[in-house]
């Protein structure tokens, strides 16, 4: 068997504003101390930034397009801009759900920062987010609702919400934007602030008295601002570092401004970023969510200056300069920078119920339940099977599941052909996935379900009875565990929607789907039944019964629990019968056969169809 895989956590993160990356970079962190392999899905200055910043571990960065900066332009194309670009938000979520399915089940879990269409039903997904309700431009107040409600019910496709503010309506940070009526209903969590600046050495020495950090992504609001703060800095006395928060920016054209006491950064990553935060003094930035972060963690003095038309970043600054948390300033306005520095003296420092350490247990609290890996017995009977058992291994032994956490159990009853063969030669290959082992028992379908029931591991807390004609497709245990534990206790027994294989024509897709719809609504079943080991193992099948025998399994199993459905794309299964016998009459045959009394199932014969 193979030896135990490290979980893999898979984290999107938008590149509109550098904040997304900075305030993930310590959960990405937090996850590569646990032991998990990480991939990072980004573009821009955050990809090039998180880069940097996680050089020296081992994880794969990919390139993904992100949408369209919101809220450019001035005047009449403001409003113009902003229709086409919240239109090619909505295709390009889409596009991306789409392109993420198909490598989705490679990952345990996915941790996604502003990009909303980076999750799926078979993985545990969660997202990050402060900005639940926005605030419209001037012109669209009256219908806020409308936004807030759309992004509610894009953000409830993820199983829970992370929320880095503090829950207090009294003490918490993003006021409006993540305190909302339209949460209701929505799984959220208030974890609190996030920051990936560690805590300063002691020895550290303040000795740069304003530190200003200018990132942002519009940049048509960056330039003009940027050289008139230099301009007025160069005047003022002791130490200014300037972070321009942009990896393309070409420092000739800041050149002019440097001075022995006024060094300029296109972008600070790594030791280099870290440490300038740790000397600074007093913190002149953007009033980016992120950045309002780490100056809480760290207790910095500061001066917040809005991005124009960046409704989020006007409201903070409104929201925390009435409070008395920091010195604000419209960029739009004409004022003096000396003076603004004095108004910083007079600020009173917000006191957070908890720090980044706190907030980190938090998220983990929150992922515990749903990243949780149950034990699955997978009991295959199998009865002159040669044809197609092998092919149904295969498919079992390429899931994307811990190899410590599952097992095959084969139940090989009277075949005549060579299906004990075929079982028993993937004992001799080197590796496999999971425990794997082939037994026998007398004919007769129970009595191969009952000898697998008996052999499971101890530790096995779901079995799942699997016909040696149905194929689970990679993803499919991933899958199942997912919705289990979304689904929290209760559920006793249940089954899965089935595809049709070979045939993909219309009719048995169809057909397919219309017994999916039967079987959950009779609490039936057919070619997979999932159940609690414990329950499986107390109430058993009926050695008596050849047929329908998960009827009467499933039924009993409903004393101790609710019945579930599993909607899934992973669970392939033979049409075999209904290319002998037809599908109507394959179907009225299996219908007289539930309804039989149970005093003329017993004993009776099945007809096998191979």
């Amino acid at each position: 068997m193979n030896q135990p895989t490290r979980p893999r956590a898979l984290f999107a993160v938008s590149s509109l504003g550098l904040g997304h990356a900075t305030r993930s970079l310590v959960v990405m962190r937090h996850f590569l101390s646990q032991g998990y392999q990480l991939t990072v899905i980004s573009t821009g200055n955050a990809l090039a930034f998180l880069r940097m910043e996680l050089a020296d571990a081992s994880v794969v960065f990919e390139d993904w397009p992100d949408y369209p900066p919101l809220e450019r332009g001035t005047g009449w194309r403001f409003y113009m801009y902003l229709a086409w670009d919240l239109f090619q938000t909505w295709r390009r979520i889409s596009a991306e759900n789409r392109r993420f399915a198909a490598i989705a089940a490679q990952f345990d879990v996915i941790f996604s920062d502003g990009r909303y269409g980076i999750f799926h039903s078979a993985v545990p997904s969660v997202i990050l987010s402060h900005q639940i309700a926005f605030i419209p431009p001037k012109g669209l107040r009256e219908v806020g609702w409308l936004s807030d409600w759309l992004n509610v019910s894009a953000l409830k496709k993820f199983d829970a919400i992370l929320i880095p503010d503090y829950p207090c309506p009294s003490l918490n940070l993003a006021g409006n934007l993540s305190h909302t009526p339209v949460l209701h209903g929505a799984r959220h969590d208030y974890i609190g602030i996030l920051s990936s600046y560690p805590p300063p050495p002691p020895e550290t020495e303040q000795d740069i008295d304003f530190l200003f950090v200018i990132s942002g992504y519009l940049q048509e609001h960056k330039g003009a601002f940027v050289r008139g703060l230099l301009e007025q800095a160069r005047s003022m006395p002791g130490r200014k570092v300037f972070v321009l928060g942009d990896a393309n920016a070409n420092p000739a054209d800041y050149a002019a401004y440097e001075m022995p006491d006024l060094t300029i950064y296109p972008l600070a990553s790594g030791d280099l970023r870290q440490t300038l935060f740790n000397r600074a003094r007093c913190v002149v930035s953007r009033a980016g969510y992120t950045t309002v972060m780490d100056l809480v963690e760290h207790d910095k003095p500061a001066l917040l200056i809005p991005t124009p038309n960046q409704t989020e970043q006007e409201y903070l600054g409104f929201y925390l300069g009435g409070l008395g948390y920091f010195a604000t300033r419209p960029q739009t306005q004409d004022w003096a920078l000396p003076d603004a520095v004095q108004d910083i003296h007079r600020t009173a420092r917000f006191q957070p119920p908890w720090r980044t350490a706190e907030s980190l247990k938090r998220i983990d609290a929150v992922l515990a339940p749903l990243v949780f890996k149950n034990f699955f017995s997978i009991i295959v009977p199998a009865h002159n099977e040669a044809a197609e058992l092998g092919r149904t291994l295969d498919a079992l032994f390429a899931q994307h599941y811990p190899a410590g956490r599952w097992e095959v159990i084969v139940v090989e009853n009277g075949s005549t052909d060579g299906t004990l063969a075929i079982a028993q030669s993937y004992l001799e290959r080197a590796e496999l996935p999971c425990a794997y082992r082939v037994i026998q028992s007398e004919r007769g379908v129970s009595n191969a379900k009952n000898a697998g029931l008996a052999a499971v591991d101890p530790q096995s807390q779901w079995v799942v009875f699997c016909d040696a004609d149905t194929r689970l497709l990679p993803g499919a245990l991933l899958h199942f565990n997912t919705w289990l534990n979304r689904q929290g206790e209760g559920q006793a027994v249940g089954t899965t929607a089935v595809r049709p294989f070979p045939d993909r024509r219309w009719r048995a897709r169809a057909w397919f789907a219309l017994y999916d719809g039967l079987h959950r609504f009779t609490r039936s079943s057919y070619a997979i039944q999932i159940a609690r080991t414990p329950i499986a193992r107390g109430v058993g099948f009926h050695p008596e019964l050849n047929f329908a025998e998960d009827l009467t399994f499933i039924r009993e199993c409903l004393r101790y629990g609710r019945f579930f459905f599993v909607p899934t794309e992973f669970v392939q299964t033979s049409t075999r019968r209904f290319e002998a016998n037809g599908y109507l009459r394959q179907s009225l045959k299996w219908l007289v056969e539930a309804l039989m009394p149970m005093r003329y199932k017993r004993h009776r014969g099945y007809d096998v169809i191979r």
